[in-house]
């Protein structure tokens, strides 16, 4: 390890293609690529981080590898689920799986919990610390590779469910994707509410790392306008100082089951993700140092006067720069 303590870190936006799995899986091989012991978790079931690592989710089904699946539901320790690559990325770089079984996980442990109820095994009076229990088995998985990782990033589905609470219930900091649009804007009030819930009930220590605009236009004022309103709005010091532009690059790299530093490492694509792990390990730095500002998450009317004011820039301003 190279950092004084293992981060657990969330990309979470419950919108879609907003690029949590693009960003998980560049920024963890940029940290890999710097010499950080890294391991992505794949919760969301459609598994597109499994897969643009190039692994087959099928055959490790039939092959009977653990999946992040058993940790939630075998209570099984995420230093048994790591897939190890090798020397792929110089040994650095670890992946507990996605399984498209995911998304009907919190209905089977609903299941198990009214049959257990059912068969008198326990009252109606345990069902909230049960229900509790079951949020908490992703973070007592992932307490297994504590002081084995420097950075653990955890790729969360486009929803506001089961799976993305557990998620930031394991968390010790979250990213937040956004692409420059009104949509994208508008599902920041969704979010905000849920982590403040998470932070407020189950994990105060969840605080927000930064926010990466992606998918940008360097031509567009109306990108530019909108990174001058995040920081705005959640403060300079937590939008993150690079922002990723648009590019080809990260959808050939998907379809050959690379990360962009192995299909274009020359590229801008890869170069400014590298500059984002860079602010990432510098925060993470600063936060062991006690240099850091502690922060939570965004007062919730920071992203309604983000989905305001992106509104009128779209009317205000149409053309390029």
């Amino acid at each position: 390890m190279r950092l004084g303590r293992t981060h657990i870190i969330a990309l979470t936006n419950q919108k879609g293609g907003c690029g949590k799995t693009t960003s998980t899986v560049s920024l963890a091989a940029a940290c890999a690529r710097m010499g950080y012991k890294v391991t992505v978790v794949d919760t969301d079931p459609q598994c597109n981080a499994t897969d643009t690592f190039g692994l087959d989710r099928e055959k490790l089904a039939e092959e009977g590898k653990f999946t992040v699946a058993d940790a939630i539901l075998a209570k099984r320790p995420a230093r048994d689920i790591e897939f190890d690559f090798g020397d792929r990325f110089d040994g650095n770089l670890f992946v507990v799986p996605g399984h498209k079984g995911l998304g009907t996980i919190s209905q089977r442990l609903e299941g198990q919990l009214q049959n257990a109820i059912a068969d008198g095994k326990y009252s109606d009076l345990d069902i909230d610390d049960l229900k509790n229990e079951h949020r908490q088995r992703l973070r007592k998985s992932l307490e297994s590779l504590r002081g084995e990782r420097d950075i653990i990033f955890i790729d969360t589905p486009p929803d506001l469910g089961f799976l993305m609470t557990t998620a930031l219930l394991a968390a010790d900091w979250f990213v937040i994707p956004v692409f420059p649009s009104g949509y994208d804007l508008k599902g920041l009030e969704s979010l905000t509410r849920n982590v403040q819930k998470v932070q407020q009930r189950f994990n105060p220590r969840l605080q927000l790392l930064g926010v990466l605009l992606g998918n940008t236009d360097a031509r567009a004022k109306l990108d530019f306008d909108i990174y001058g309103m995040l920081t705005q709005s959640f403060g300079k010091d937590r939008v993150f100082r690079s922002v990723v532009n648009r590019s080809v690059k990260h959808r050939e790299a998907t379809v050959y089951g690379h990360t962009i530093f192995e299909h274009a490492a020359e590229q801008p694509a890869a170069e400014q993700f590298l500059a984002v792990a860079k602010e990432i390990v510098e925060r993470l730095e600063k936060a062991e140092s006690g240099k850091g500002t502690e922060t939570s998450a965004p007062p919730e009317d920071a992203a309604h006067n983000e989905v305001a004011e992106v509104e009128a820039l779209k009317e205000a301003n149409s053309g390029g720069f």
